[in-house]
């Protein structure tokens, strides 16, 4: 009996110690990883754009430091328990080779930049804002509002466009003109829009250009490229097309529209067909 009594007051101990154990590793993550963000910070460390993802690595580091202290405290004999181990390796290899794919995935995003949190990207075909970059997926906050989980493992092997690998860019408004204008003149009015209009960038590298595109069928068409940063670069096509459309109307520049004309000829034989009909 003694020895039951002492076996539970043993066990709960080991049990009350993990406990302790754990509680002090999710302290210590919190800790740490406060600690390593405000150091990022202050030094302009890239690695503050993985605010939620290194707080996901601190925590699963502890943890892990937990989990293997907890096992040497709960078991003094850990031959039998890696024996176990040993034979259940093989089945639990196979059934987490697709998370740990993605895991290892997560850590080579992270390492080799990828991508970073609050970036607009298109992955795959996914648009949207890289809401959370966490180890075995990766969380897309489409423009419509959706939210798109990724596996890692798919971002890592994905065609991945950066929307704004800068603060500026390029802008493109197609503009159709009627076959009776004076190209020269429109060519002249389309660069006084453009130049006129206040958001626009310009430097040495990143000018506005107008560029023929071609004979449509009704009009002929050009493209203006312009560079606005990226406040700006939603609204810019709306207010640009305005100040065109504007300068066009004022100088009897005409923007065509597809028309159909409908021609109805009499014929000798729909007369002789209306008689039969009547008789």
């Amino acid at each position: 009996m003694n020895e039951v009594i002492n076996t539970i007051i043993e066990w709960a101990i080991r049990i009350g110690i993990s406990i302790v154990i754990l509680l002090v590793a999710k302290w210590l993550a919190g800790f740490f990883y406060k600690a390593f963000m405000k150091f990022a910070e202050k030094a302009s460390v890239v690695s503050t754009q993985y605010q939620r993802t290194m707080r996901t690595l601190f925590n699963l580091a502890f943890y892990a430091l937990a989990a293997f202290i907890i096992i040497s405290v709960l078991f003094k004999n850990l031959a039998p328990v890696l024996a176990g181990l040993g034979v259940s390796g093989i089945i639990v290899g196979l059934a987490v080779k697709e998370p740990l794919d993605n895991f290892i995935c997560g850590i080579l995003i992270m390492l080799n930049k990828l991508i970073y949190e609050g970036e607009a990207v298109d992955i795959g075909g996914t648009s949207g804002g890289v809401q959370e970059i966490k180890l075995n997926h990766v969380l897309i906050k489409t423009w419509d509002g959706k939210l798109v989980t990724i596996p890692s493992r798919d971002v890592w092997a994905a065609t991945i466009v950066h929307f704004w690998p800068e603060n500026i860019r390029r802008n493109d408004l197609t503009v159709g003109v009627s076959y009776s204008s004076d190209l020269n003149k429109v060519m002249k009015i389309l660069e006084e829009s453009v130049n006129s209009y206040e958001k626009l960038y310009v430097d040495d590298n990143h000018k506005p250009m107008i560029q023929f595109t071609g004979y449509g069928t009704s009009s002929i068409d050009f493209v203006v490229r312009f560079w606005v940063e990226r406040p700006n670069f939603i609204a810019s096509i709306t207010e640009l097309a305005k100040i065109i459309k504007s300068k066009f109307d004022e100088n009897g520049i005409e923007i065509p529209f597809n028309q159909l004309d409908l021609h109805i000829k009499d014929s000798p034989t729909e007369g002789i067909r209306l008689a039969k009909k009547e008789s």
